[in-house]
C-alpha cells in the first residue's frame, strides 16, 4: 500500500481518547497519507496528557446542543467516534444528528462491537436499541457518507472482571506457584465469540478511510461504507480456555445458561454486566467467521487470541 499514491492530506476529528481512541490516532498518525489529525476532548479531560504533540487538541462537550457541536465538526471531512457509551442513554443519536447537521463528508459512528442489526431491538442491553436507532438515521440520508465498523469483543473486555467471562486469579502464583483461572461460558460452551484488539481496530479504521484502493463493486456501491464485519479470531469458549491451559493456566470451567443469567437479571436488574452477558449467551449478533470479514476477504494480517495471550499481557 504504500507505494499507491495518496490524495491531498484528509483533516480527521477523533471524538474521545480512551482505548480506542489513542490507538486510531496512532495508526492515522502512523499512514503514509499523513493525515491532520486532531482530537475532540473535555477542557477538563485526564487524557490531555496521553495526546501527542502533534496532534491537536479540540476542547469541546459531546452533550452541548447540536448546532454548537456541529460547528466544532464542520470544519473537517472525517469524523470518527470513539466516545463509548460514557455519555448515557441519547448520546450516540445526538453525535449522529450533529454530524449530519455539520455536513460533513464521512461519519464512522461508534458502533465498534457487536452487529445489533442482527440482534434487533428489545435485548437486554436498552442501550442497543438506540444503537439501531443510529442505523436508521444515518441510512434515511445520503448527503454524509457513513461507515460502521462492526468488530466484536474489544479483545481486552473479554478479560475484564466486569464482563464476567475470565477470572484470573492474580494471587495464585505467588502462593502456590501455579496460575489459575476460571472461565465462564455463556450460553453454551460451543458458542462463539468474535474478538479484535484495539490497535487491530485503529489499523483498519485508517486503511478504510485513507488507502487509495479501488472499493467500488460490480454494483456501483463504495464497498468501505455501509456496515463493515471487521475480526481478529473468532472463537468458541472451550477454546478461550483450551487457549489458557496452553498458556500455563490451571483452569475452571464453568457455565451460564440464558435460563441462569436471566434469572439473575430479574433479581437484579440494574446489573450491567448481567445484561451484556446475556446478549452473548442468546449468540446472536456476537460472532461471524474472520474468513468472511472485511480484512479476511483483503488478506489482511491481524492478531488472533493466541498471539495476543502470548504477548506477555496476562501474568
Amino acid at each position: 500500500m504504500a507505494n499507491q499514491p495518496y490524495t491531498i492530506s484528509q483533516r480527521i476529528l477523533v471524538l474521545g481518547a480512551g482505548e480506542l481512541g489513542l490507538a486510531i490516532i496512532s495508526a492515522l498518525r502512523a499512514h503514509p497519507s499523513r493525515p491532520d489529525v486532531a482530537v475532540l476532548l473535555r477542557p477538563d479531560s485526564s487524557s490531555t496528557n496521553s495526546i501527542p504533540n502533534d496532534i491537536d487538541i479540540i476542547p469541546g462537550n459531546l452533550s452541548d446542543p447540536v448546532e454548537a457541536l456541529a460547528d466544532i465538526l464542520r470544519p473537517f471531512e472525517i469524523v470518527i467516534s470513539a466516545s463509548g457509551f460514557a455519555g448515557g442513554p441519547g448520546s450516540q443519536l445526538h453525535i449522529a444528528r450533529a454530524a449530519l447537521h455539520a455536513g460533513i463528508e464521512w461519519y464512522f459512528p461508534w458502533q465498534f462491537g457487536v452487529d445489533y442489526d442482527v440482534i434487533g431491538r428489545g435485548s437486554s442491553q436498552p442501550l442497543f436499541d438506540e444503537q439501531l436507532s443510529v442505523r436508521e438515521l444515518l441510512r434515511a440520508q445520503d448527503k454524509v457518507k457513513w461507515t460502521i465498523v462492526s468488530t466484536g469483543l474489544f479483545t481486552s473486555f473479554l478479560f475484564e472482571p466486569a464482563f464476567g467471562v475470565v477470572d484470573l486469579d492474580s494471587d495464585s502464583s505467588a502462593t502456590t506457584g501455579r496460575r489459575r483461572a476460571t472461565v465462564t461460558a455463556l450460553g453454551d460452551w460451543k458458542n462463539r465469540v468474535t474478538v479484535t484488539p484495539a490497535r487491530d481496530i485503529g489499523r483498519l479504521v485508517a486503511h478504510i478511510a485513507l488507502d487509495p484502493v479501488s472499493t467500488t463493486n460490480a454494483d456501483g456501491v463504495d464497498e468501505r461504507t455501509g456496515v463493515l464485519h471487521i475480526a481478529s479470531d473468532t472463537l468458541t469458549f472451550d477454546r478461550l480456555a483450551e487457549l489458557l491451559e496452553k498458556r500455563g493456566w490451571e483452569v475452571t470451567r464453568k457455565l451460564a445458561s440464558v435460563a441462569a443469567l436471566q434469572a439473575k437479571l430479574e433479581a437484579e436488574p440494574d446489573d450491567v454486566g448481567l445484561r451484556y452477558q446475556l446478549v452473548w449467551a442468546r449468540n446472536r449478533g456476537v460472532a461471524w467467521e474472520v474468513e468472511s470479514s472485511w480484512n479476511g476477504r483483503r488478506g489482511i494480517p491481524m492478531e488472533d487470541l493466541e498471539t495476543w495471550l502470548a504477548s506477555s499481557r496476562l501474568r
